[in-house]
Formats: structure tokens, sequence, C-alpha cells
């Protein structure tokens, strides 16, 4: 009887780390501005962020998945106990790129975009990045 308890007990661990990993974290964030991501627009607005292993999703305010792409790890930045949202702006225009949750050590970066690079190549982009929204 031990024995089969110590085994659910086990696979029931298993499952839901299983599950924390596969669903990620998410951080909710108030856009001041309009974004792009990849080739889409998206006006400003409360988006959540939430990224797993090797992808990146946006949800809008009502909780719909409005884009999912690849992504990729990065580490070399430390949010402390908020977690951010990072973007890359020329002139008027600014492209998502980054995520970091405050419960992890590696962030989720998507590549450039063609659109992004053509930008990147007419002059100096600057970084933006918004600290998560903790709601009241």
């Amino acid at each position: 009887m031990k024995k089969h308890a110590l085994q659910t007990a086990s696979l029931w661990l298993l499952v839901t780390l299983a599950l924390t990993s596969a669903y990620g974290q998410s951080i909710t964030v108030k856009v001041p501005f309009e974004f792009l991501v990849s080739d889409k627009v998206f006006p400003g607005g409360r988006y959540s962020v939430s990224s797993t292993r090797d992808h990146l999703t946006v949800h809008d305010s009502t909780g719909k998945a409005v884009f999912t792409a690849i992504a990729n790890s990065v580490s070399g930045r430390h949010t402390g106990a908020t977690g951010q949202i990072v973007f890359h702006c020329y002139g008027d225009r600014c492209f998502l790129s980054e995520l970091w949750t405050p419960t992890r050590d590696n962030g989720s970066q998507l590549l450039p975009s063609r659109y992004e690079k053509e930008f990147a190549r007419l002059g100096k982009g600057t970084e933006f990045a918004l600290l998560e929204e903790h709601q009241k």
C-alpha cells in the first residue's frame, strides 16, 4: 500500500513539474504605444506575454493568444523582483524583443523579423523596457 502511494505521489510530482515547465511564466504589462511582433502591428494596451522553453506567446487583455513565435533563451539581464518586456525601437516603430520573468535566470528572445532588420539598417535603435504591471 505504501509503495503504491509513493508511486502515485512521484507520478503526480513529475506531471506537475512537466506542466510548469511546459506552460512557463508570464507577465502582464500595459504598453503605452503601438508595437510590432514580426510584421503584425498591435495597438497599445494591456498584454500578457508568456514563454515556454522555446516559444513566446502574446495574449490580449481578454486572455486570447494573438501571436506565438519561436524564441531563443538568452541570459545576462537581471530583473530583480519584477519581470520586464523589452522592445527595440527605431524612430516611432517598436518591436517586441524579449521577455524576462522574475523567477527565471534566462529570458526569451524573438529573432528580429525582416521588417525590424530593415529599420535597424536605416539607423541606430534604442531599447525600451516595461516592468510587470501589478494588478490591484
